[in-house]
Order: C-alpha cells, then structure tokens, then sequence
C-alpha cells in the first residue's frame, strides 16, 4: 500500500491522516489500488491515474451516502421559548376561576360547561373543551398551573409555541371525549389536568420518534416514555381525600394516550420542521378562539 505506482494522481488532500486513511479504506473495499502519502502541508490519498476518476466518483457516492452521519445526539432544534403563551395560560384560567365557581353575570357557568358524560355523547361535545377551563378548588387550580407552564415550555422549546399549545388543547379535549364515552352516562369531570397530562404524552412521545429517528439505543428511546408513565402514576393516580372531589384516573390516563398519539403523528410526520413561524402564530390564535367558541355554545344552548 506504501509502494509508490507507476503513474499516480492525488485525488485528496487533508492536513491530518485520518480523513485519507478513512478514503483510502473506502477505496480498499472496492478494489481500487491507493496509498496515503506524507507531504509538506499535510498528507494526500494517491491512485492509479487510470483509476482516477473511478476512485472519485467511489469517494462521492461514500460522501452522498453518510451526508447525515454520525447522527447528531444532542438536544432537538430551538424552535422557541414559549414563555408568553405559558403565562398567559396561568392568567387565564387564573382569572377564569372565580367567574365558573361564582356565576358570573347571573350565569351558571359551572353547569354549562362542567363535562357530563351523557350529555357529550348527546351532542354537547363543547363539555370537552369548556370542562378544562374548570376548577374545584385552589388546590386542584394551581398544581395544573404549575405543572401545564412547566410541561408546555419544555414542548415549546422542540415543537414551537403555537403547535405544542394546539395539541395541548387537542388532547385534552379529545382525552375527554374518550373519557365521556367509556364512563357512566351521570359521570361528571372537570380541570385542565386532561390536558395538562396530555402534554406530558406529547412531549414523550414526539421525543421518542426523534431519537428513533437518530438510532440511539433502545433505552434512550424508551426514557421519555418511562419517565411520563412514572410522572403519571405520581401525579394523576391520586386517592380519594376528605373534602376534595376524587380523581378523574381514567381522564387523565384518556389525556395522556391522545397527548402521546398526537406526538407520535408530529413527529413521524415533522411538522416542527415544516410549519413557519407565521403558522406557529396562527395556531397559537386559534387556541383561545376555539375555546371562546365552546363557551358561546355553552352558554347559547339552552
């Protein structure tokens, strides 16, 4: 391999070894006679002239091929902070609190928007979206403030503003419907911890699909799924306490299964990557409007 040839061309150069020694072994594998030689600036991969240009087209066919390789194993890319929407999903439901717990200008918002499961399967399905919006006490309204802004930055951070906070939406309200039907017809829920689960399922499992996508080990695929499972059952399996409404369970595990099916569809279909800033905005928008919305047909209904 050192034997100098009759005739020879250097094909490239590099000021270290190892990027011609990596060629010249592409080159061994195809057949290709080479060597790698020293020179003043560095050292250069030589061939036969009259293999030349076969010995190239070797070398970009390789290059074309490994384009995406190594994969990179850092965090995905920054699409946005996040931190506006998040505040003021705390200073809306904050401020909402009182006028579903006290009747806000002689209406009973808690009776019209409160999720019954026989009244969505009869048509009322705005239950599913208004019921989010609803608390029973300061205790259930703030632990879903805390950890909704917590969860929904971290979504933000890899899938953008406005389409983490439309699926935050989607799954709660789907993981309600779902709830509605598998329930009692008289099954009564409310509070945005469907929803606030259904990002925890978001957010593992669009980071699944984009390590599976790197080709990491199966663990570390596997870790995002693990650590929303044990979140779940040190969040949302709560027992009955004194005092308190008992905890919606099935709600929260309906939540969680759209929030992680929706993320499976964000991130085998990248939509991180093919939605623009202005689309991010524009979903973002539509959130508080299709909440709007459900509360008109909420309180226009009867």
């Amino acid at each position: 391999m050192d034997a100098p040839f009759e005739s020879e061309t250097a094909i490239f150069r590099s000021p270290g070894r190892r990027p011609c020694w990596e060629r010249a072994l592409v080159l061994q594998a195809r057949g290709i006679p080479q060597r790698v030689a020293r020179e003043s600036a560095g050292h250069r991969l030589l061939v036969p002239a009259a293999l030349a240009e076969q010995a190239l087209t070797e070398l970009q066919d390789y290059a074309t091929e490994n384009v995406d390789w190594p994969p990179l194993h850092g965090p995905p890319p920054y699409l946005g902070h996040g931190l506006r929407a998040a505040w003021i999903y705390v200073l809306s439901l904050g401020l909402f609190y009182p006028i579903g717990r006290y009747d806000f200008v002689r209406l009973d918002w808690w009776d019209r928007g409160k999720l019954v499961a026989g009244d969505v399967l009869h048509g009322e399905w705005w239950r599913a979206t208004t019921a989010l919006t609803l608390h029973g006490g300061a205790g259930h309204l703030i632990g879903n403030l805390a950890f909704g802004w917590g969860f929904a930055l971290l979504a933000a951070h890899s899938m953008g503003t406005g389409l983490t906070w439309m699926g935050i939406l989607l799954a709660g309200t789907l993981g309600n419907l779902l709830n509605a039907a598998i329930q009692d017809p008289s099954h009564t829920s409310i509070g945005a911890s469907t929803a606030v689960f259904g990002c925890l399922g978001l957010m593992a499992s669009y980071e699944w699909v984009r390590r599976e996508r790197l080709h990491l080990g199966s663990m570390r695929r596997l870790a995002p799924l693990l650590a929303a499972a044990t979140l779940l059952g040190y969040l949302g399996m709560g027992s009955d306490q004194a005092g308190r409404a008992p905890t919606d369970v099935l709600a929260h595990v309906m939540g969680m299964v759209m929030g992680m099916i929706l993320g499976w569809l964000i991130g085998r279909t990248r939509l991180p990557d093919r939605i623009s800033p202005t689309g991010q905005r524009i979903l973002a928008l539509l959130v508080p409007c299709w909440i709007v919305l459900t509360w008109v047909l909420a309180l226009t209904s009867r």
